[in-house]
């Protein structure tokens, strides 16, 4: 069970388990003498008829919500659903009270308002949830942003049925139409021609300002790729007519270089299946489509996932909390030497591409970002990363607290909000993510981190970027909890010893 669909259990789960508990609340209530009967009763016996009662719904109710997804079923599809869940439930609920000679539940009438007063209440529950799930989740942090490439005869159908699931959000959509002769698509891979772009430029490749479902059409032409290329994206589409997979295999190939999963339409897979340096591929059906999913790294344990950011939770917490008197003392000579805020933030990119602010003790002089340009030329680092050596930016109480790396602790919070993890890649610049090429955005295929292989690497003797990315690559690659703390213990070792700090 992936990630949405626990997600959509435990909602499903805890709505049904409201009204199953109101139902038979109500339905106590209408078939006795309110207070006498409540008094009559010991506790003992409550808490066996609901004890019996949870038992009964926990054990049939899982098989009903893990068959349909809940954005696919209709009205009936759901009543349907609802009944049979409702009368097994309280067939073993019924049992139990048998067997548990429970005095609470010996009237059949209430059990039998109380089921129907369950199956009421639990239609109308799934129709809120419906909503809440889709209009909700889809501007979250939970879902994943895709985006849709296809053809204009079948892209209003597709991008409607991506819309219904609330677990996704479309955030552009590409037509191949105009870039198709005679039924054959062509396209010609820039991955050679060493094609860059940044956030302004996919910006402007909206084609007329057209949309379709309300989500603009990004480009009908071949500057699609740039767009996917700067745009934030988790997942892509690909769902076009086109027998020809061979054609479509260069566009396949540049989204596993970003480290993006994509959905291929099944008419043009079976080519490609011996071709593709995928790891992961399965099929699946989306918006009444057949589509395959390729993974290009590694697919995560969704557990294992959640114990990292349970993990980050923790860390972060505690990292606040220690840190707040040392930001403390540390604000007094910081704000004595130099005018400005006591914190910079600056624009980073994070999980693939999405853009947030990071948090940092300012270390340098108020207006260092306006002198960035003319330092350039001593830029010790190759490719796109920045760094020189005494940089004439940086304050005397900077060059402390960055020996320390104190000037890190305020990341903590961006921890806590979910933008980074404690262990990670480490996040680009804008600047620099817009000189990235196709297989360069890989390396944000992962949460950022604080730490990761290349601060434990002494990155101070790491002067070529394609050895950055090789050693995040490595790490996404490589993930484990295991991992992860063992870069955890290394990073307070160098922190201590100053072992590659700048």
């Amino acid at each position: 069970m992936n990630k949405r669909a626990k997600i959509q259990f435990w909602f499903e789960f805890s709505t049904d388990l409201i009204c199953l508990v109101l139902a038979n609340l109500i339905s106590y209530l209408f078939f006795s003498n309110v207070v006498a009967k409540i008094l009559s009763y010991p506790v003992s016996e409550w808490v066996r008829y609901y004890f019996a009662l949870f038992v009964a719904f926990a054990v049939t109710a899982g098989g009903f919500y893990s068959r349909i997804d809940i954005h696919k079923r209709n009205r009936w599809a759901e009543f349907v659903s609802v009944v049979k869940n409702g009368v097994l439930t309280y067939l073993v609920f019924f049992a139990f009270i048998i067997l548990m000679k429970n005095t609470v539940g010996d009237s059949r009438y209430m059990i039998f308002s109380s089921l129907i007063l369950f199956i009421g209440f639990s239609c109308v529950g799934k129709y809120f949830l419906k909503r809440y799930l889709t209009r909700q989740f889809t501007t979250s942090r939970i879902a994943s942003i895709v985006g849709v490439i296809t053809t204009s005869d079948i892209a209003e159908e597709f991008v409607q049925g991506i819309n219904e699931d609330w677990s996704m959000r479309v955030s552009g959509i590409v037509l191949l139409d105009d870039f198709c002769e005679n039924g054959v698509f062509k396209y010609k891979s820039k991955l050679a021609q060493g094609a860059v772009n940044g956030y302004s430029g996919y910006k402007t490749a909206v084609a007329e300002k057209k949309e379709i479902c309300d989500i603009p059409v990004i480009s009908t032409d071949e500057s699609f790729m740039e767009w996917i290329r700067s745009a934030p994206l988790d997942e892509v589409f690909i769902n076009v007519n086109y027998q020809d997979a061979m054609q479509i295999q260069p566009i396949v190939e540049e989204l596993e270089d970003m480290g993006i999963t994509v959905h291929l339409n099944i008419p043009v897979l079976e080519k490609m299946l011996d071709e593709s340096k995928f790891n992961n591929i399965n099929c699946k059906t989306y918006a009444g489509f057949p589509m395959a999913t390729f993974a290009a790294a590694a697919t995560y344990n969704s557990s294992l996932l959640a114990l990292k950011r349970l993990f980050d939770i923790a860390v972060s917490l505690i990292g606040c909390i220690i840190s707040a008197p040392i930001i403390a003392i540390t604000a007094i000579p910081l704000l004595r030497e130099s005018k400005g805020p006591l914190f910079f933030k600056q624009l980073r990119v994070g999980k693939n591409g999405r853009v947030f602010y990071i948090y940092k003790l300012r270390s340098m002089y108020a207006d260092a970002e306006e002198h960035k340009a003319e330092l350039m030329a001593d830029n010790k680092m190759e490719g796109n990363m920045f760094k020189i050596d005494d940089d004439p930016r940086i304050t005397k109480v900077g060059r402390v607290i960055r020996k320390y790396s104190i000037d890190e602790l305020p990341q903590f919070f961006n921890v806590l909000r979910g933008d980074m993890s404690i262990i990670g890649t480490r996040p680009p610049t804008v600047d620099e993510f817009e000189r990235y090429e196709s297989r360069h955005k890989r390396r944000l295929s992962m949460r950022p981190g604080i730490s990761g292989m290349w601060q434990v690497s002494g990155r101070s003797d790491i002067l070529d970027f394609e050895e950055v990315v090789e050693l995040d690559c490595k790490y996404i690659d490589e993930w484990s909890p295991m991992l992860d703390m063992k870069i955890f213990f290394k990073t307070i070792l160098v922190v201590l010893t100053h072992k590659g700090a700048e």
